[in-house]
């Protein structure tokens, strides 16, 4: 590709996710007024009223900066650092032409198997989700599987659904995934193979749902490349693309140069997601990162580029997705606002209270529910283990219900909404380098996920009279 930079902020993009995130920022502000107070007892997990109300609105205006000096602070520096080494990296394999090389590849091998390719790439992605908890990861390959989507004649939604939103589905359809699974199975004292043989019936499901829903949807941009939902902005990537006409007189030091560079990428991230220590240090983006970092410049090395030259693009990729930490801030400060208002134990408080007295059923849900609405505010399943799993286990056991329906409410809360809710930053950052806007993004999904939520739910009641 020719294009300035691969990965790089859409405006429109930007300026929508914005006004959306400042709009939730309001919203959070003013329930601090009318939402009581309240706190857990670290010990006890007993609700405790707070005095007060409110929060000063300096705090409010400040909060994408104050963010960064709370508890979510060095989360949110850690991402950010992410995606700018991401951002330049990819610029650089862009203009050593190691993406040509790689896509024009993958054509050749797959032009006759264009569907296979799909379920391949597709399971790749969930399966890295359900065994290694990898979602935030995944934007590291999108660009590469945006750019193979287009070459294969599909658009960036499709691109986006078999690395993004697989990446998701395997995430919440977790066999052993270590960030969800394993947390919260440790915390609920449970073993992370209890029950496991339903998990791998609901992954295969998922999987099966999600091939037919990227099947169809390639089936109808087939047929007509105008119902695309980002057709008029592909066809201008499309101009750039000329994989075919270039791969037979591609030199093949490049290809088996970046060929090395993602398989080795790839390793660090299967080990720095396996590792107990890694997962206890919450270290593995920083590894990843330093890797793509030090990686880039040993193979601009092999390829013969002068250190001035690899910077110089390196900074240039880095300025083309440095407004994503604008978003990631703005996504961070509501959950700042509502973490100083102290609103959110009350609103859980309050969401338990409806839970006595109810039957297993109702209570199951209720659960469910729990975590979805949670999850809006709190997108990091570990935060979410500490805050809410022994809240819950203490829930199903007064209903009667199994820990290990409990655990998958949450897993299933904790999961998907990733993919919908714009308070998650991988979902926003995935959406702003694809140029690929929000709204189109709940347009197209919107279905799924409701289909989805159906099918969880549907899952949960046949769980429990299966005694799961």
């Amino acid at each position: 590709m020719n294009q300035d930079k691969i990965l790089k902020i859409n405006k429109r993009s930007f300026i929508t996710v914005c006004i959306i995130l400042f709009v939730f920022m309001i919203g959070a502000y003013i329930m601090t007024f009318f939402v009581p107070r309240g706190t857990f007892d670290p010990n006890t997990n007993e609700y405790l009223p707070l005095e007060g109300q409110g929060i000063p609105f300096w705090k409010f205006i400040l909060s994408p900066f104050l963010v960064l000096g709370s508890d979510s602070g060095l989360t949110i520096i850690v991402i950010s650092l992410f995606i700018l080494i991401l951002g330049g990296a990819f610029n650089i394999i862009d203009k050593t032409g190691g993406i040509n090389a790689i896509i024009s590849y993958l054509i050749k091998k797959f032009q006759k198997r264009k569907y296979m390719l799909i379920y391949i790439i597709t399971l790749f992605f969930m399966l890295f989700g359900a065994l290694f908890g990898i979602f935030e990861e995944s934007v590291t390959l999108l660009p590469i599987i945006i750019i193979l989507a287009l070459g294969m004649g599909w658009d960036t939604f499709t691109g986006i659904a078999m690395c993004l939103m697989a990446a998701g589905f395997g995430f919440s359809s977790a066999i052993t995934n270590p960030f969800s699974i394993g947390l919260a199975s440790k915390t609920m004292e449970l073993s992370i193979l209890d029950g496991i043989w339903f998990r791998i019936l609901i992954f295969i499901v998922m999987y099966f749902i999600l091939c037919g829903f990227i099947t169809l949807h390639v089936k109808r941009i087939e047929k007509n490349p105008t119902s695309s939902p980002s057709y008029e902005s592909d066809q201008e990537k499309k101009k750039h693309l000329n994989f075919d006409s270039t791969f037979q007189d591609n030199d093949h030091k490049l290809l088996h140069t970046y060929v090395i560079f993602f398989l080795v990428i790839l390793g660090i991230i299967i080990i720095s997601s396996a590792l107990p220590i890694v997962q206890e240090l919450g270290i593995s983006i920083p590894i990843i990162a330093l890797a793509f970092f030090i990686g880039i410049i040993i193979v601009c090395m092999c390829l013969h580029y002068s250190l001035k030259d690899t910077f110089k693009m390196f900074w240039g990729g880095l300025v083309g997705i440095a407004p994503a930490i604008i978003m990631i801030m703005l996504a961070g400060s509501i959950k700042y606002i509502l973490d100083e208002g102290y609103i959110l134990p009350t609103i859980i408080n309050e969401l338990i209270g409806v839970l006595e007295n109810c039957s297993p059923i109702v209570g199951i849900l209720f659960i469910y529910f729990i975590i979805l609405v949670i999850q809006f505010f709190i997108g990091s399943a570990s935060a979410k283990v500490i805050l809410i799993i022994p809240i819950i286990s203490m829930i199903a056991d007064k209903l009667g219900i199994s820990r290990n329906i409990a655990l998958l409410a949450f897993i299933f809360g904790d999961g998907y909404t990733d993919l919908i809710y714009p308070t998650n930053p991988v979902l926003l950052i995935s959406l702003g380098i694809s140029s690929f806007s929000y709204t189109k993004w709940i347009k197209k999904t919107i279905l799924l996920q409701l289909f989805i939520l159906a099918v969880t739910i549907g899952i949960l009641i046949l769980g429990y009279y299966i005694g799961y």
